[in-house]
């Protein structure tokens, strides 16, 4: 029989567009109803109507199992509401009702969440994914406008099966109205579904978007630092490299108030599985006016000094946050901290970040919702940072 085996979910989420996915378990038509709800301008102040304005239906002419549509012509920072159909000659589904909000322009502050390792962590998970599910619902309560997610979010990226298991079926109701946004991990393995699943902008591995009044750069550090000669590089990285040349162009040309760079390996952490190598693209962040890093792999949480030049600058210094945070592995911290490392803790974690054009307020929560660490990064005109 058909049935919806994956989400809905939504990608790339734009001012006037937005891409709504799902996949079946048979090949089958693709179509999303959007509709419009007014809003309540008398009574409770921000309340909505039950949508009962169609807006449009949207469809695809090919049968698949992986459907994908992207809904256009929408307005900048509203709320939508959408429903998808799917019908083959065994029959026909049909999803409930879900909202989705569209991008808000520069100068609208907004918020966003991060974790991973959702299913590198499984190894050592013996709660059958309850930490997982903790942190999805976690999330969805601070109801954020996008999510990152920084790699491993599978155990075995190869494996169709875990990318229920260890991500979409924990996280369904968060993606139903949540876009998000992910980089390869070691354990998705650069496989096929990677590409199958998400929509990412080109080449997917690596990319970069706009929301707000941030840019947004992720890499693909598993493909800087090959499998073979893991954690070394095999190569410098410098131009010529596809990936390096990518950042440089893409940095160049970014006129946003705040530049975030996220990928997999840390470059800096007090703990196991630090990759040093990848201090070879530090000048270009430091170069370019990156403010804050993110990355994974190793699981736990850990939030850098602000660093520039190999030292501590915190005039214009950039904050290295590694987000392991579906998972907790205490073991894996080393005895002491080093230098860089300003806070450091063991725990399921998930960052809220929120964002205006001033400033960035970072925060990290348990997952029994408890906050351990914050931060916020101010900056004036100049481009100075202040941390508080």
């Amino acid at each position: 029989m058909l049935s919806i085996v994956k989400g809905p979910y939504l990608q790339n989420p734009a001012e006037h567009c937005i891409t709504v996915m799902w996949e079946t378990s048979l090949p089958a038509s693709s179509r999303v109803d959007v509709l419009l709800a007014e809003r309540i301008h008398s009574g409770y102040q921000g309340n909505y109507k039950l949508p009962d304005k169609p807006f449009g239906t949207f469809t695809v002419g090919s049968e698949s199992r992986i459907h994908q549509i992207t809904v256009e012509g929408l307005e900048p920072g509203t709320i939508y509401y959408y429903k998808i159909h799917s019908r083959n000659e065994s029959g026909e589904i049909e999803s409930k009702l879900y909202m989705f909000k569209t991008a808000a322009g520069r100068g609208v502050p907004f918020s966003f969440t991060v974790t991973s390792e959702t299913g590198g962590y499984s190894g050592f998970d013996a709660t059958d994914g309850l930490i997982n599910q903790r942190i999805f619902s976690q999330m969805k309560q601070y109801r954020p406008d996008i999510a990152l997610f920084v790699g491993d979010v599978v155990n075995d990226g190869k494996n169709d099966e875990d990318w229920n298991t260890y991500f979409f079926g924990p996280g369904r109701d968060f993606f139903v109205d949540t876009p998000f946004y992910s980089c390869l991990g070691n354990h998705e393995d650069n496989a096929s579904w990677y590409y199958d699943l998400f929509a990412f902008p080109e080449p997917r591995n690596y990319y970069s978007f706009n929301y707000g009044d941030v840019h947004f750069v992720c890499l693909d550090s598993t493909d800087l630092i090959k499998e073979k000669d893991y954690p070394y590089s095999s190569g410098v990285m410098g131009p010529g490299n596809p990936q390096y040349d990518f950042l440089v162009r893409d940095l160049e040309s970014s006129s946003a108030r705040w530049n975030i760079v996220f990928f997999h390996y840390p470059p800096y952490v007090s703990g196991g599985y630090q990759v040093e190598a990848l201090r070879q693209l530090c000048p270009v962040f430091e170069e370019y006016g990156v403010d804050l890093v993110m990355n994974s792999h190793t699981i736990v949480y850990e939030r850098s000094h602000p660093l520039r030049d190999g030292i501590i600058d915190y005039d214009h210094g950039i904050v290295y946050i590694v987000a392991g945070g579906a998972g907790a592995m205490p073991d894996w911290l080393l005895p002491k901290r080093e230098w860089h490392t300003s806070q450091s803790l063991a725990v399921p974690h998930f960052l809220q970040v929120v964002v205006t054009t001033d400033r960035l307020e970072l925060r990290a929560v348990d997952d029994q919702g408890w906050l351990f660490d914050q931060l916020q990064i101010r900056k004036n005109t100049e481009g100075r940072r202040d941390f508080i």
